[in-house]
């Protein structure tokens, strides 16, 4: 299956790179060009040459690219722009795509300790979920793992010019914009166990109605943020209440995983924070709007990303290569095991896969 190969081939590639940490600068470069370029080629193949049949979302853009009023004005100018130089849709897929890729990878190369990890992570749900269907949200994270890397720099316009990248593709992403001024407080032991029980706490008395209500009545449900957040909230296609399931299980077990090893990385101490704040932010807001699925996991992914860089730096938090590579492929398995989930969902339209060259 054409999915698995990038997160194996990272893995293998990370494991690869970490054997030869030792060797001459020359053999380290090679290596290096091995394991990136056909991961690169890779991706922009599998996403960005697909046929339009490929993903859910994949023709229903197609459409929004032949009319595209209804939409966020950065994908409306991206359209424009395309249309301008007499480019079609699959020009228009192709360098959305790599505009996405490129930031990724860029910030994973910036950020995290053993990119090659951070793509094996992202190449799982991630990129099924969020670059083979829906695109709009996928370039926002790209813009997003940039502010990441702003952030760890201290380079709060940059974060801001980024962040704003994001909301023009996807407006929810503006949910991102408080961790600028959240992350100047240390996020203490003490913070974390208070913040995280009142949480569990509102979440268990279920105040998801309510803090929609209030969010429509503080910014206006004319807005189109709060519009699709109620549309949602009324279609019992997706209002599922997943407080109890295994997703907010695993999310549990990897907000334990980094408070834990957080301090055992060798990252800055900035970083550090900003990682452990993004962690409790991710199951707070993820909790707080359990009672309906789609907004849970959508507003909760852009603080949830942080995953990709830190769970790739689990490694450094153990001693000896054999230990680190062991690691590593826990990671490639877990990666593995998404992409397993992602594609039994019924009716994915991700399989089979068909590209436009073949």
């Amino acid at each position: 299956m054409i999915y698995f190969l990038v997160p194996i081939y990272s893995f293998l590639g990370f494991a690869s790179n970490l054997l030869v940490e030792n060797f001459s600068k020359k053999i380290k470069f090679y290596m290096y060009i091995f394991s990136y370029i056909p991961i690169i080629f890779a991706l922009l193949y599998i996403a960005g040459l697909r046929d339009i049949t490929v993903g859910t979302d994949t023709a229903h853009y197609r459409d929004i690219f032949n009319n595209p009023d209804d939409i966020e004005i950065g994908f409306q100018w991206f359209a424009e722009f395309i249309k301008y130089i007499g480019g079609n849709f699959h020009l228009f897929l192709f360098l959305f795509f790599f505009i996405s890729l490129s930031l990724k990878v860029y910030a994973f190369k910036k950020v995290s300790l053993y990119p090659l990890l951070s793509i094996c992570i992202y190449s799982s749900f991630w990129f099924l979920v969020y670059e083979m269907n829906g695109i709009r949200q996928g370039l926002a994270l790209g813009f997003i793992a940039l502010s990441y890397y702003f952030l760890s720099v201290n380079k709060n316009w940059y974060f801001y010019l980024s962040l704003l990248g994001a909301i023009l593709f996807h407006y929810s992403a503006l949910v991102f914009l408080p961790i600028i001024f959240i992350i100047k407080k240390k996020c203490t032991n003490l913070i974390f166990w208070i913040v995280l029980g009142t949480v569990v706490a509102f979440a268990y008395l279920g105040v998801t109605s309510f803090i929609l209500e209030g969010l429509g009545t503080i910014i206006g449900v004319d807005l189109r943020l709060i519009e699709r957040i109620i549309s949602y909230q009324n279609n019992e296609a997706f209002n599922a209440n997943i407080l109890y399931s295994f997703s907010t299980f695993v999310r549990f077990v990897i907000l334990f995983i980094t408070f834990f090893f957080i301090n055992r990385v060798h990252l800055s101490e900035r970083t550090k924070n900003i990682f452990l704040w993004c962690a409790l932010l991710n199951i707070s807001v993820y909790l707080l709007f359990s009672e309906v699925e789609i907004i849970a996991t959508r507003l909760s992914l852009y603080y949830r990303f942080y995953e990709c860089f830190f769970l790739a730096c689990l490694p450094n938090a153990f001693k000896g290569k054999v230990t680190k590579i062991l690691i590593g492929f826990l990671l490639c398995l877990y990666a593995l095991s998404q992409i397993i989930k992602t594609l039994a969902i019924p009716n994915n339209a991700l399989v089979p896969y068909k590209s436009i060259l073949f």
